[in-house]
């Protein structure tokens, strides 16, 4: 008897997690004061690059295309702020909503000073249909941005430009990395 009730818990959950697809880079959205899901995404290179945060530094995540203007507005914002906090925070950049070749070729082009990861819109689409994902809202617009906590607890997620009632874009970064601390 308990033998047939554990077979069957077990297929219960195995099927579970058939169902669930698999973790995007997109679901820090949804895990924000908790910690981030385990993903590992490719390089241009192909080497794996892990966006966990849990590397004992607090992890800035930016998602972004090249296609994307208000993402190439934010960019100059990133790389100041990589200047400045580079040494006590990582950061790592997620090419994304792009097939591989066109993310490879605007990766190099951009010469970014910190790793760079892709995620092909045909894996997106493949885990989470286009429809799924309009109707998401917020969850996969971007530019999308993610400040995980150095034990991998995303903290702070914020999708879009941030603009103020000037119509001026503005970097919200140093405003949520002192709300960890750090300055």
């Amino acid at each position: 008897m308990f033998r047939d009730r554990l077979a069957v818990l077990t297929a219960f959950v195995a099927l579970l997690g058939a169902h669930h697809p698999a973790a995007t880079v997109f679901d820090l959205s949804d895990a924000v004061g908790r910690p981030a899901p385990a993903l590992t995404l490719p390089g241009p290179d192909g080497a794996p690059l892990a966006i966990d945060g849990a590397r004992g530094k607090a992890t800035y995540v930016f998602l972004f295309a090249s296609w994307c203007a208000p993402c190439q507005e934010a960019l100059p914002f990133v790389r100041d702020d990589y200047a400045k906090y580079g040494d006590r925070i990582n950061f790592v950049g997620v090419d994304v909503l792009e097939d591989v070749a066109t993310a490879k070729l605007s990766v190099a082009r951009a010469a970014f000073p910190f790793p760079v990861a892709l995620f092909p819109i045909e894996r997106l689409d493949a885990l989470i249909s286009p429809d799924a994902q309009l109707a998401a809202g917020a969850k996969y617009k971007i530019p999308a941005d993610f400040l995980l906590d150095a034990r991998g607890v995303v903290r702070f997620a914020w999708h879009g430009l941030a603009v103020g009632r000037d119509g001026v874009a503005y970097d919200v970064l140093p405003h949520y990395l002192a709300k960890l601390g750090i300055e």
